[in-house]
């Protein structure tokens, strides 16, 4: 009889045993939660009789394009091109007697899928190759030489250009003619 007094008393007790949350906002902006009420605060109790929800709410929507609709997309492509020139070095001295010269760049961020790197070398269009970071000239003549690179984009719109890079070459003497003698003369 007593166990069976428990057993129906037991459902009463239940509900008071529960803990009460309480949830407040501080003056900078933090949201707090505690078992107890805070003395001089605006706790209000939390209402634990509501289950979280499991997965996504009736409110979400999945979106396939969601780097277009919040402009990631666009911020993306203002990031403009920048291409260096790699080699040669500013101010390096290159020795070749055949004058052949490897100009290499450097295209940051990734660039487009069908481009042009086009090699101005003393302020003349020297060579162009497609879809390439790399680009050779043979029989440069000696001295120093200005070099710059250009990004051209499909419709041949200039989407980078590299600062100047001055370098210079060494070649052996063109003309190895004997220097002539000093002749005496007669007397």
């Amino acid at each position: 009889m007593r166990r069976l007094l428990w057993l129906l008393l037991l459902p009463l007790a239940l509900p008071a045993a529960e803990p009460q949350i309480y949830t407040w906002t501080d003056a900078n902006g933090v949201i707090h939660y505690s078992d107890s009420a805070p003395p001089g605060k605006q706790a209000r109790p939390v209402n634990l009789d509501v289950a979280p929800s499991v997965g996504p709410s009736p409110n979400m929507v999945q979106v396939a394009d969601y780097d277009r609709l919040t402009g990631k997309e666009q911020a993306d492509k203002k990031k403009e091109l920048q291409v260096a020139l790699i080699t040669p070095e500013a101010g390096s001295t290159l020795r070749d007697n055949t004058g052949n010269v490897v100009f290499q760049a450097a295209i940051t961020p990734q660039p487009p899928a069908q481009y042009e790197m086009r090699l101005k070398l003393d302020g003349k269009h020297t060579g162009q190759v497609k879809n390439s970071l790399a680009l050779r000239l043979e029989n440069l003549d000696r001295g120093a030489h200005e070099a710059m690179v250009e990004v051209v984009g499909e419709n041949g719109t200039i989407l980078a250009k590299s600062p100047v890079v001055t370098f210079y070459l060494h070649r052996a003497k063109v003309d190895n003619k004997p220097k002539p003698e000093p002749k005496a003369k007669g007397g």
